[in-house]
């Protein structure tokens, strides 16, 4: 079983990419990159540190700043664009898979808008995609309704191409469509998995266990896809990690 962790477990703390690295070395095979804070690998000064531990990487996108749904082109483009970048650090540090959010639409009256963008937006990556070589996903999103992606709605699915659903169990909970997304037709393009707990009413990314999600319900399914569990906790939770490793491999025996 390909049990991961996102670095992100270090953000807002004083640990230094180096010694999150060799800390997460000792626990797991797969870690989970990301592009913000004072861990953020696109930094030069960090973007030679992962060679020098024995990880497989994914790479997170940044949190703030893209906006793949924007119906202001300029914007979409300079997102595009910026995607390229982070696909181009994945390339360097030897991830093979990037996780993309969506992006977001503040006010209903432009959904129509926002959703048009990022279906023209999906097209261009799957340009990148085969460009680089490397897997894109895209991350469904928690149950804010700015977020674009909350549910594996038709005009999403349908344009995806070839790129994955990075499926983020804690936030498809607060969404209350864990078994939308598990169903024939879509679990096939899931090519990645956040797992954390929650809950219920906040995106909290706490250790598996320690919330309301019925993960041994799920199992059977999530058992069927191939793919890292990749878990993301934040530094609140850093010292339920080992808890949540040995939860994952209980759920998944």
């Amino acid at each position: 079983m390909k049990i991961g962790v996102s670095s992100s477990l270090f953000l807002d703390s004083n640990v230094d990419l180096t010694n999150s690295l060799e800390f997460l070395e000792k626990k797991v095979k797969y870690v989970e990159l990301v592009c913000d804070g004072h861990i953020n690998v696109m930094e030069k000064e960090n973007m030679d540190i992962p060679h020098s531990y024995n990880l497989d990487y994914t790479l997170h996108c940044p949190l703030t700043d893209l906006n793949l749904s924007s119906f202001r082109e300029k914007i979409r483009n300079v997102s595009l664009d910026f995607v390229e970048d982070i696909v181009k650090t994945a390339d360097k540090v030897h991830a093979n898979l990037v996780v993309l959010h969506p992006g977001y639409c503040v006010f209903k009256s432009d959904y129509e808008k926002a959703t048009k963008s990022l279906i023209t937006s999906l097209k261009g990556l799957n340009d990148i995609q085969k460009e680089y070589s490397i897997n894109i996903t895209i991350e469904n999103m928690p149950s804010y309704n700015m977020f674009m992606f909350r549910e594996p709605n038709d005009e999403i699915m349908g344009n995806l191409g070839n790129l994955g659903i990075t499926f983020d169990i804690g936030h498809s909970f607060l969404n209350n469509n864990i078994e939308e997304f598990l169903s024939d037709g879509i679990i096939e393009k899931i090519a990645h998995i956040h797992i954390h707990d929650n809950n219920g009413e906040f995106d909290e990314h706490l250790c598996v266990g320690n919330g309301k999600i019925d993960f041994e319900k799920y199992m059977p399914l999530l058992k069927k896809i191939n793919c890292i569990k990749m878990i993301e906790m934040q530094n609140k939770s850093f010292n339920d990690l080992d808890l949540c490793i040995d939860n994952i491999k209980k759920y998944y025996r």
